[in-house]
């Protein structure tokens, strides 16, 4: 069963990103793609123009110009 579930709040969602970055949790190709897609559309629904949330070494930020990026730091 995939750990990625719509259903999970933003900030699980965080946390498994951050879990993955860590290597304490293994995602499949599609499960990774599918939680940076899921990550992208919460920050565009949730966040405001020119903010950001982090959880450990993950960082999702919506630039001012409406762009979404999810970046994890090694």
């Amino acid at each position: 069963m995939t750990a990625i579930d719509p259903n999970k709040t933003t900030a699980e969602l965080l946390q498994i990103a951050a879990d993955y970055s860590q290597k304490r949790l293994e995602l499949t190709d599609e499960d990774r793609s599918n939680l940076v897609a899921l990550l992208k559309k919460r920050a565009q629904d949730e966040l405001d123009l020119g903010q950001e949330i982090e959880c450990e070494n993950v960082r999702v930020i919506r630039r001012v110009t409406g762009a979404v990026g999810v970046y994890f730091n090694s």
